[in-house]
């Protein structure tokens, strides 16, 4: 217990100057007071329990990482706020339409609680579906391509062209296609990731040692007995590192997906308060996207962690 509490004479400054510029975000936050009018005015509560939270992910991740980068992220992100803070109080920021008080973006998050989680929960439906049968047909091909040269030389070309393409410039195409725009926005973010997943497959069973073919070979393994029993182990630690990056890119892809006419989604949330010329909610959407891509790339990095020890 006591080793964790280690840290470098420097990294203690660091740790005691993140400390003071939290503590005086609060403070500026309760007491400071505003010099010029603004149209609104927000509780504060929601965007001190922000502040608080930070503070208290950022002072065990510290201590855990011993990590320099950690305080420069805690004083760059405090002194960020005390900054917007002060701006806005102080009326240099005198456009409230555009660009809210820190208040006032986090209030949304208690206004529309419910509306939020209905949309990011519509969301990860999407993403789930889209992703599942993409990554499996995607790493099946991709097996089937890497193994046989016939099927290789003719799909790989074809992804080569594809991939270059953005998977949202087929949006407009896929909603005139399918019968829904759920379907659309699944087919979209399938786009997304089944490419990638494919080419990746294929480079990975190129790069097997074929002094492991030949030891399968000469013990009589037949084709599917190889895909399953040899290639596939092979390629698995590849394809699970490859599941971080398509997934960022398949969250990406689903919220433009959803701006495009899907009553679901926090795409969806995003564009209609855009509508309603709403920025404060706009800027919600756009940090729960944040928030949202970030948790799954920890996820998936912890899972990858887990699942490919024997690499």
């Amino acid at each position: 217990m006591k080793r964790f509490f280690q840290l470098d004479k420097g990294a203690y400054l660091e740790f005691a100057v993140a400390t003071v510029l939290m503590a005086v975000n609060v403070a500026l936050t309760l007491t400071f007071p505003y010099f010029t009018p603004h149209k609104v005015y927000y509780d504060s509560a929601a965007y001190i329990v922000v502040i608080l939270g930070a503070y208290v992910i950022y002072v065990p991740c510290l201590f855990a990482s011993k990590k320099k980068s950690a305080n420069d992220l805690a004083v760059t992100v405090f002194g960020f706020f005390i900054l917007w803070e002060v701006a806005y109080k102080l009326g240099w920021i005198h456009n409230d339409l555009l660009l809210p008080s820190p208040e006032g973006l986090f209030h949304v998050f208690v206004e529309k609680t419910p509306e939020i989680l209905k949309d990011v929960w519509g969301s990860l439906q999407l993403l789930f579906w889209g992703f599942l049968l993409a990554a499996i047909l995607g790493t099946l091909l991709g097996l089937l391509a890497g193994w046989i040269p016939r099927i290789r030389e003719v799909l790989l070309p074809i992804s080569n062209v594809i991939t270059l393409i953005p998977p949202l410039m087929f949006s407009a195409y896929l909603i005139m296609i399918f019968s829904t725009f759920r379907q659309a926005a699944i087919a979209v973010i399938f786009f997304a990731v089944f490419w990638p997943t494919f080419q990746g497959t294929v480079v990975r069973v190129g790069q097997i040692d074929r002094q492991i073919i030949e030891a399968a070979r000469t013990m009589g393994v037949g084709t599917l007995g190889m895909l399953g029993k040899v290639i596939f182990p092979y390629c698995l630690p590849g394809i699970i590192k490859s599941i971080s990056k398509s997934l960022r890119g398949a969250f990406m892809c689903l919220s433009g997906a959803e701006m495009l006419g899907i009553n679901l989604g926090i795409g969806y949330f995003i564009e209609k308060y855009k509508s309603f010329a709403d920025y404060r909610c706009v800027l919600a959407g756009i940090v729960t996207v944040g928030l949202i891509t970030t948790l799954i790339d920890l996820a998936v990095g912890k899972a990858e962690r887990a699942l490919i020890k024997w690499e």
